[in-house]
């Protein structure tokens, strides 16, 4: 999940004692660190969260570490270098970007065992979709509980559609009639020049059209690199050609889309929930989604985060217990309501809150069925760059699609081989 994955990035360090206990109690207490991320809002719920389980394990005190984040790859590789160098966190917070090599290190204990011994996380569990879970498992043992997830949807800037008379796009909708909307929608210059689409420019926020057109950048069991697919080819030039060919859209290197959106330069854009609260709080509502236009396909993607365990905590079942209270419908509501995160839960995303903002706020829980896991193998941190560096090459014109996409498929195979 990328995290925003833009907003996300403006976290800083919180280190805070969630308990306070007598002297006395200190000196026997157990205590609990996490490897964590999230908004500095979200770290007060985190708070409040640790602050009910106190009330139950008052022997327990919490230290809970938010950890500033810059990519999905520099946290998993932070975590690495955090527990090489002897400092183990107890609970750990990381996207499925990073479980599989969090996994493969033996950095991520199984929670199976854990969760047979608890009704009361069977029927938390049994709430949460399937595809959640499923992303946080590896070789048959789940090693996260999900906590929150995102997916990649098209938002469209009403005021700009009713203003050039075009109607808001549907669902089903293709590329060939996203297209001719973009063109629809491109006006003026200068000052006053907006575009049909800006493009969020990272790879979550490519993935979409890739899985629209029915391609992926590596096979399913992560084995082998597809960079090479036509389709792949085809999905990476549609993008650089709205820059280049079609101009309906501005050069997206080092533009901020979200804030150009909400100003009315772009009519519309993708992003997943995140950029949601910090518009109807700015006073821009003026908005809604719309599922991905599809080509060859009709997917998107989407990513998740969870809380596992690390297998060297020495309160483990301390740690799971605390888990549960951090996935509690009342920690869960209480994220959604001041976060940016799509809920784990069905009763969640139902919820008035949830769904007053956009219109189509239910759209954003209910396309799980139409999603696909970002590729997320052991070997991520090498995908994520690699594809990075050859989008960059392809938007800015320094080489083809085809010759870009190439030389990453030499260098991603290298990647691969090394595991």
């Amino acid at each position: 999940m990328q995290i925003s994955r833009r907003r996300l990035l403006q976290t800083s360090v919180i280190s805070a004692a969630i308990t306070t206990l007598p002297q006395w109690a200190l000196a026997q207490s157990k205590t609990l660190t996490t490897y964590n991320w999230g908004t500095p809002e979200e770290g007060g719920a985190y708070a409040k969260a640790f602050a009910r389980f106190s009330t139950k394990y008052p022997d327990v005190k919490v230290i809970d570490n938010l950890i500033p984040l810059t990519t999905w790859s520099d946290y998993a590789d932070g975590l690495v270098t955090q527990i090489a160098g002897g400092n183990v966190p107890d609970i750990i917070n990381i996207a499925i970007e990073g479980v599989r090599l969090a996994v493969s290190r033996g950095l991520l204990e199984p929670l199976d065992d854990y969760i047979a011994a608890s009704p009361k996380a069977q029927e938390l569990l049994a709430k949460i979709p399937k595809q959640l879970k499923d992303a946080l498992t590896v070789e048959g043992k789940l090693y996260e509980i999900p906590n929150g997830w995102q997916c990649m949807v098209i938002y469209y800037n009403k005021a700009i559609f009713d203003a050039a008379g075009v109607k808001y796009p549907k669902e089903g909708w293709t590329w060939d009639e996203f297209l001719e909307t973009s063109k629809a929608l491109t006006s003026g210059e200068g000052g006053k020049q907006v575009y049909g689409y800006g493009m969020p420019w990272f790879n979550f926020a490519h993935y979409p059209w890739f899985l629209t057109n029915g391609t992926y950048p590596i096979n399913d069991d992560g084995t082998a690199s597809n960079l090479t697919d036509p389709k792949l080819v085809e999905a990476t030039k549609f993008l650089h050609d709205l820059v280049h060919v079609h101009k309906v859209s501005p050069d997206p290197i080092g533009l901020n889309v979200y804030d150009k959106f909400a100003g009315g330069a772009l009519a519309m854009t993708a992003a997943g929930r995140w950029p949601v609260p910090g518009w109807v709080n700015s006073g821009f509502t003026s908005f809604d989604v719309v599922p991905w236009p599809k080509k060859e396909g009709g997917d998107t993607v989407f990513g998740c985060a969870g809380w596992g365990i690390s297998p060297a905590s020495k309160n483990k079942q301390e740690a799971f217990d605390a888990i549960l209270e951090l996935i509690s419908l009342e920690t869960v509501t209480e994220i959604v309501t001041i976060g940016q995160q799509i809920p784990i839960y069905k009763e969640v995303a139902q919820s008035s809150t949830f769904r007053a903002m956009p219109p189509n706020a239910g759209l954003f829980y209910d396309i799980i069925d139409r999603t696909r896991q970002v590729a997320a193998p052991t070997y991520f941190s090498e995908l994520d760059r690699i594809l990075s560096r050859t989008m960059d090459s392809i938007i800015t014109q320094a080489e083809t699609s085809a010759d870009a996409l190439a030389k990453a498929d030499k260098e991603l195979k290298r990647a691969i081989r090394k595991g």
